[in-house]
């Protein structure tokens, strides 16, 4: 499902003095994961919905495409700066914002790309349902959400496994993915570990790709493996999806290369927003109700400019992200295979899961999991640094990417006073509002679970037959790397307003017309990817939001 080249988007150009006025029933701030799925349940609930987005609207296979020759692009893409390559992921890497957050303490980073449908454009698409014990220190659980992981998968179109893992619980699914070589031979090591009473899993991964015929009528995937921006929108995302169904209910106006500057209120209630083109024009919206789906920093960012909903001191605490090193596995049994039909969806076949569910580590809280690829990709080769040239170094490069595995570890961050975001007053954006500013500062508890991963890392790969080719070795902060694209709980769910921002509806404790439809709400944060526990909430919140204007309790 594509947008329609037809269908009347406001732009820059266009100033809205000249339309007649309409108050929106719902405003929605964000076209992300969150924001596409609130405009679609939202119009088809029948209200008339304002979608507001910072960035443009971007063409599949047009304005990204990694299918295309680096070398057509190459002075063009030099003379601007960019990385010569344009491959896998350029869409996020030419894209992202720039300069757009202040950092302070382990090296914090802050995913950010304007355009219609957000970073869904680049997602992995892995989905995976958070479990039962995920849901521990909720205000809802797992059962509350179980309806609406089911409703999002199938509206996504996700392959996947029925794997039976009770904490990670199966979904409904296409037509499922298989490991590659690599992933097989840690599987085989993950094994042989439980035969000795070790605790883990390994799985295939989960993805919102579509390998059959889908109700959305996106083109299937041809495992090309470019899924960091998918040129023929195989993979879901909110500007291929969800808008477009909600451009055909009749009852969504988009406001595309639109940014918010200011909040506007009367008493207790929000009555619309201010907003700048790119052309420097600042209009108004009005509405009923608005949504902020923003990302977990820059919600966080809003409500701090605008004053707003933080009666509890909470807004910007609470931050989490994942966070991780790797390790690198060669099987020498692997090096003269046939790497022919490596491409896949992106590098992420496989995934070990199941730590520490059942008994906690002694040495730190939480647990992670570990995102596992393989396999020969020319246009993204995992090892590099190999020495010599000509055509021993094809060769040895050839082996050893063909015989390789790779272990990316997602581990929980400890929620603590030390990561947080608030404002830097001394740094203003071109409107003159401060810039966020994120603190990120590692704990103890965070390197003793980076050193257990790589300990259990490297257990596998011996135990599957393999060579630690590649690893950290003594785990110190300053080996850990920020997911920077997976921050949530900046604006937490919870029952008491006195320690959280929202309620078990995602609507302010404070101003009654106030919803949050992002990851900034997760009131806590396990070691699953978190995109698709964001949409099932967002479309539960705007079920609900749905059902207070049949009651009359917004209108």
């Amino acid at each position: 499902m594509m947008l329609s080249p037809t269908i009347a988007v406001v732009k820059p150009s266009s100033r809205i003095e000249a339309m007649p006025k309409q108050v929106f029933d719902v405003c929605i701030v964000g076209s992300g994961p969150g924001g596409g799925i609130a405009t679609y349940a939202l119009t088809k609930a029948g209200l008339k919905v304002a979608l507001v987005e910072a960035g443009p609207r971007l063409r599949a296979g047009i304005d990204y495409n990694s299918h295309g020759t680096p070398f057509a692009s190459l002075d063009q893409r030099l003379s601007k700066g960019l990385q010569p390559g344009g491959g896998n992921g350029s869409l996020f890497s030419d894209r992202r914002e720039r300069n757009h957050f202040t950092g302070v303490g382990d090296r914090p980073d802050h995913g950010l790309l304007k355009a219609l449908g957000g970073r869904s454009l680049c997602w992995a698409g892995h989905s995976l349902r958070f479990g039962p014990l995920d849901y521990r220190q909720w205000p809802i659980s797992y059962d509350e959400v179980a309806p609406y992981y089911s409703r999002a998968e199938r509206f996504m179109g996700v392959y996947g496994y029925k794997d039976g893992l009770y904490n990670m619980p199966d979904g409904e699914y296409l037509k499922p993915v298989p490991m590659r070589c690599g992933e097989q031979l840690l599987k085989r090591g993950v094994a042989r570990l439980k035969q000795s009473g070790r605790k883990m899993e390994f799985v295939a991964q989960r993805k919102a790709m579509l390998t059959q015929e889908h109700a959305s009528h996106r083109a299937l995937c041809h495992y090309c493996g470019h899924c960091g921006g998918c040129e023929v929108d195989a993979k879901y995302t909110s500007a291929n999806t969800p808008i477009p169904a909600a451009l055909l209910t009749g009852n969504l106006t988009m406001f595309t290369d639109s940014t918010m500057t200011r909040i506007l209120k009367s008493g207790n209630k929000v009555t619309g927003i201010e907003y700048s083109s790119s052309a420097g024009q600042v209009e108004k919206i009005e509405c009923k109700t608005l949504v902020l789906a923003c990302s977990a920093i820059e919600t966080a960012r809003q409500l701090l400019i605008n004053d707003l909903a933080n009666g509890s001191g909470q807004v910007g605490k609470n931050l989490t992200s994942h966070f991780g090193v790797t390790v690198i596995a060669l099987f020498p049994e692997l090096k003269s295979r046939d790497a022919s039909n490596d491409d896949g969806t992106a590098y992420y076949h496989s995934l070990l899961t199941g730590l520490y569910w059942d008994k906690p580590n002694k040495n730190f809280e939480g647990t992670y999991q570990v995102q596992c690829g393989s396999g020969l990709q020319p246009r993204a080769m995992v090892v590099r640094n190999i020495p010599g040239y000509g055509a021993s170094l094809k060769r040895e490069l050839r082996e050893k990417n063909a015989a390789h595995a790779g272990m990316n570890m997602q581990g929980s961050l400890l929620i603590s006073p030390r990561k947080y975001v608030d404002l830097d007053r001394d740094r203003l954006d071109r409107f003159g509002q401060p810039l966020p500013r994120v603190h990120l500062n590692y704990e103890q508890n965070d390197v003793a679970m980076a050193q257990d991963m790589v300990e259990t890392c490297e257990e596998i790969i011996r135990a599957g037959g393999g060579e630690v080719l590649s690893t950290p070795g003594k785990v110190t902060a300053s080996k850990l790397a920020i997911d920077s694209n997976h921050w949530v709980g900046t604006a937490r769910m919870g029952h008491d307003p006195k320690t959280s921002v929202v309620n078990s509806d995602c609507q302010s404790h404070e101003i009654p017309n106030l919803f949050i439809g992002d990851a900034s709400v997760f009131a806590a944060y396990p070691e699953k990817n978190p995109t698709l526990t964001n949409i099932a909430l967002s479309w539960r919140m705007s079920d609900r939001l749905a059902e207070k204007f049949r009651r009359g309790d917004l209108s």
